[in-house]
Order: structure tokens, then C-alpha cells, then sequence
């Protein structure tokens, strides 16, 4: 965009605002949008933040721009009227900015199926429909589909997301508006970042950060976007600098696109720091500030986070009541719920979950990595220890430092495990990659027969292995072989360790259910 364009586009606005007419105003910067947007965003703002309501309707681009429409989208929903694509008697450019306007005030005011549908009308229209005004540089079609990339990530379909702004990226480099390629490169380091692609995400950043800063109107989106994506890298390697890019994050309370994304961040940071109650907290004021639909990203990481915290704590009743009331669980959510299986011990609901994530498609490599590292934990918390094969897979993550962060949800007794299945060189470079890693205080309740159970319990009560043999009417040998299985099971090798650990995990009530 040149110097007249810009100019031009000023000295209309600013005829039509000493015309006194709202209409006129409105239709000046409507039509002058992208380049008031570049070079005069103040002018632009205020001007719209003059506009009566009545006029703003008819205008919903310029609302969407209006500084209080993402506050008050917390408790009053802006929901422009109509259908912009049935009103053939206005300019198609004029119908391409109505739906991306529905379509971001659907998203701001938390209403991700409607954007998702506003989505899919404008991408059908460029598809389908060609204007004039999308041919340009100077031109709106980076920045559509930069919205629709971050509806798409805002639903949490990060790898569809990625697609859109590889577009708007490609049309970045052409646009000649200030800042289009770095907006678009800070948006897919955060989409890389949320999936887990660490190295890509940190690419992308290093890439934007070394174009020119964006345009003034693009400037708070496009660094928290950046200081996002660099805060989930930070919390997935355990980088050093990982305190200084939660603090550099946006408040919980933000308007900014970035909320949830700076949230998951915020929260498996304290979760990886022990400080599960300040991670409930987060989480609290966060959700009390936005509006969260069902089977939205918010929402999965609300209730993935949450579940995660309270297991933390030990609160499992909280857990499995925040589980059975998430109707639509997104993947952060079924992981949770694998865990929460396993530290029941619930070997059957662990397994089944494992292997319905594992059928779903376009597994994101945070997800794949993690469902290895849940199925190593699933067969250690099975059998008791890890075969050679899973133990060297599962090892493999610890090398990769992009995925130290995913090691703090891992007990450390399955790192025990997985040591001793490895070769001494291959156990000292995988207990060397873990240094530091604070890992979890959960551990998987031990999956105990019914006669293994009577006699945790009948031990609790400090019978003998004589008189335990006699209550039960079987051998000494048969109770010394429950034993043995017992202690293997538990992890210890003494009745006072095996009766502690029961007492833990909470055993003896199941147990003394069983003598009854």
C-alpha cells in the first residue's frame, strides 16, 4: 500500500466526518478500511467509537472494530443480523466483510459453532466467487483468511488452522499492508505450539520476529500471539526462561484471541511446579471473564486442566464430577480422563480410552507422544513393569527436549521401570535427559485380585501368615505365593510397606469389604 492510497483514504474520512452524516462516515470507512487500518488506525477507531449503534449494525466490520464490542461480548453477545450472501443487491466486496465481521463477533463472544459456520460461508465465497477487491495486494484476503485459520484454531483444529494461514502467510508476503506476514507467522507459531510442533512453532517465531514491527491496529494481537507461543515452548521444554514467559503472558482477563492457548500455558506450568491449587485458581478467574461454549478449545483445556489439578490434590471426586459433566470432550479432556483411569487402577477404561484416541485422525505430535507415554504408564500399572520394546519406546521422549514438559504427568515410578528394562548406557542418557523434571506424585492404584485384597487386608489386622492361611482355608504356600504377588504388585517388600501402601491407595475398605 502506497503513500497516496493511505492518504487518500484519510482525506475521504475526513471529508465525510464534516459532512455530520453517520452514514456517509460509515460508508467512508468501509470503503477505506484496509489502508485507514495500516496507516490511521486512531483516525479509524475513533471515528467508529463515534458511530451510533443503529449505523453500526448495518456495518459489522466497523462494529467488530468498535474498542467495547470484545468487552461487552463477555455478557452481551454482538450478533450481527442477516445473511450478507442473500442480499444480491450489495457489492460482493461488501458481503465478503459482512461475514467476516459476523464471523469474529461470533468468535469473541465465545460462540465457536457460529463462527465455525460464518467460516465456512466466507471460504465457500472465495472459493466460489470472484471480486475485484480480493485481487489486490492492498487488498483484505490475507487477513479472511487469518480469520478463518483462527475460528478453525479457536475449535481446536489446529492442523486445518495451519492450512489457512500458510495461505494468509503466502498472501502476506505479497500484501502491502504493514505487518500482514508477521501476523500471520505469530498465528502459526501458536497453532505449532498448541499441537506440540516445538521446533516449527519456535521457527515461526523466529522467523516473524526478524520482519518489521506490525501496524499499530495489528500490534497487541500479533505479540501476544508471539509471547504465547514462546510461553507453551518454554512450558514443554522446562526451559529456563519458563518463569519470565508466563509472566510475560497477557492478563487471564484479556479480550486477545490468545486467552485459552495462555491459559493451557499458565496451568501446566504451576501443575509442573506442584502448585496444583494456584492452577484451580487460574483457571477460575480465567473462565469467570470469558464466555466458553461446549467442545470448544476453551473448554477442553478447562476441563482437562481442571481434572489434572484436582488429582494433583488428591480431590479424585472432583475430578470424575468435572469428567461426567463435560458433554463434548476434546483431547486435552480424554487424556485426562486416562489418567484419572489409571489412578483408580481402572486398567479397562484406561486401555479403551487409550485405543480410542489412538483411532482418531490427524493426532496432533503432542498427542501421539503423549498417548505412548500413558501406554507405557498403562502397562507398568497392569503387570507391574515395562517390557524391553514399550520401555526403549517410551525412553525415546525423553530425548527428544521438546516433550520434557509432557514427563511431569509420569510417576517416577514408571521412570524406575522404564530404566530397568534399558541397557546401562541407554538407562544413564535417559535418566540424564529427565534431570530436573519434577515428576507426578500420582500413582496408578495397583489392580489386586480379591484374594490378594483379603490378605492386605487380614495383614492390616496383623494376622499371621499362618492365621491368614487358616481364615481362608487354604495353605500357608498359597497365602505366601498371594504374598509374593502382593509385594511385586505394591512395589514394596515387607508386611508394614504393603499395609502403608494399601492404606494410600485406599485398599483396605475395598479389602475389608471382601473379608465381609
Amino acid at each position: 500500500m502506497n503513500l497516496v492510497d493511505e492518504t487518500r483514504a484519510r482525506e475521504e474520512l475526513e471529508r465525510a466526518i464534516a459532512s455530520g452524516t453517520p452514514e456517509e462516515i460509515a460508508k467512508a470507512a468501509m470503503s477505506n478500511l484496509w489502508p485507514l487500518c495500516n496507516a490511521h488506525p486512531e483516525l479509524l477507531l475513533s471515528t467508529i467509537n463515534d458511530l451510533p449503534a443503529k449505523v453500526l449494525e448495518r456495518y459489522p466490520v466497523l462494529r467488530v472494530f468498535h474498542p467495547m464490542t470484545p468487552v461487552v461480548a463477555r455478557t452481551a453477545p454482538y450478533k450481527p443480523l442477516g445473511r450478507p450472501d442473500d442480499n444480491r443487491d450489495r457489492h460482493p466486496d461488501e458481503l465478503d466483510a459482512t461475514l467476516l465481521g459476523q464471523m469474529i463477533a461470533a468468535r469473541q463472544s465465545g460462540d465457536i459453532s457460529a463462527a465455525q459456520n460464518y467460516a465456512s460461508r466466507l471460504e465457500r465465497r472465495l472459493a466460489e466467487v470472484t471480486t475485484e477487491g480480493r485481487t489486490r495486494t492492498e487488498g483484505p484476503m490475507w487477513f479472511m483468511q487469518l480469520q478463518i485459520g483462527s475460528t478453525h484454531l479457536m475449535a481446536g483444529e489446529s492442523s486445518q488452522a495451519l492450512l489457512e494461514f500458510a495461505t494468509a502467510r503466502q498472501l502476506g508476503r505479497l500484501s502491502q499492508q504493514q505487518g500482514a506476514e508477521r501476523f500471520a507467522l505469530a498465528r502459526i507459531a501458536l497453532a505449532h505450539a498448541a499441537r506440540g510442533s516445538i521446533d516449527d512453532a519456535e521457527a515461526a517465531l523466529t522467523d516473524g520476529r526478524r520482519l518489521p514491527e506490525p501496524s499499530r491496529a495489528a500490534a497487541t494481537a500479533v505479540h501476544a500471539s508471539e509471547r504465547t507461543a514462546a510461553a507453551l515452548i518454554a512450558v514443554d521444554r522446562l526451559s529456563e526462561n519458563l518463569e519470565q514467559a508466563i509472566s510475560d503472558l497477557e492478563p487471564y482477563d484479556t479480550v486477545d484471541l490468545s486467552w485459552p492457548f495462555a491459559l493451557l500455558a499458565r496451568t501446566r506450568a504451576l501443575l509442573a511446579w506442584k502448585r496444583p491449587h494456584e492452577a484451580l485458581e487460574v483457571i477460575s478467574l480465567t473462565q469467570n471473564c470469558h464466555p466458553i461454549q461446549d467442545g470448544s478449545f476453551a473448554a477442553d483445556v478447562i476441563a482437562a486442566k481442571s481434572i489434572d489439578a484436582h488429582l494433583a490434590i488428591g480431590d479424585e471426586v472432583a475430578a470424575h464430577r468435572i469428567l461426567k459433566s463435560t458433554p463434548l470432550p476434546g483431547i486435552l479432556t480424554r487424556f485426562a480422563a486416562v489418567i484419572v483411569a489409571l489412578r483408580e487402577g481402572n486398567h479397562v477404561a484406561a486401555t479403551t480410552s487409550l485405543r480410542r484416541i489412538a483411532a482418531q485422525s490427524g493426532l496432533s505430535p503432542q498427542s501421539r507422544a503423549k498417548h505412548l507415554l500413558l501406554s507405557g504408564w498403562s502397562e507398568f500399572a497392569r503387570t507391574g513393569s515395562v517390557d524391553p520394546k514399550s520401555a526403549a519406546a517410551v525412553a525415546r521422549l525423553a530425548t527428544v527436549t521438546s516433550a520434557r514438559g509432557l514427563w511431569t504427568i509420569a510417576p517416577e515410578s514408571l521412570v524406575e521401570a522404564v530404566k530397568e528394562q534399558l541397557p546401562p548406557e541407554a538407562a544413564l542418557k535417559f535418566a540424564g535427559a529427565l534431570a530436573g523434571v519434577q515428576f507426578s506424585d500420582l500413582e496408578s492404584r495397583p489392580s489386586l485380585t480379591a484374594s490378594e485384597l483379603r490378605v492386605l487386608s487380614a495383614m492390616s489386622q496383623h494376622m499371621t501368615t499362618a492365621q491368614i492361611a487358616a481364615a481362608f482355608y487354604v495353605s500357608p504356600n498359597t497365602i505366601k505365593t498371594q504374598l509374593r504377588s502382593l509385594y511385586r504388585k505394591l512395589g514394596c517388600s515387607s508386611r508394614e510397606e504393603a499395609i502403608a501402601m494399601g492404606a494410600r491407595f485406599r485398599l483396605d475398605g475395598v479389602s475389608a469389604t471382601l473379608l465381609g
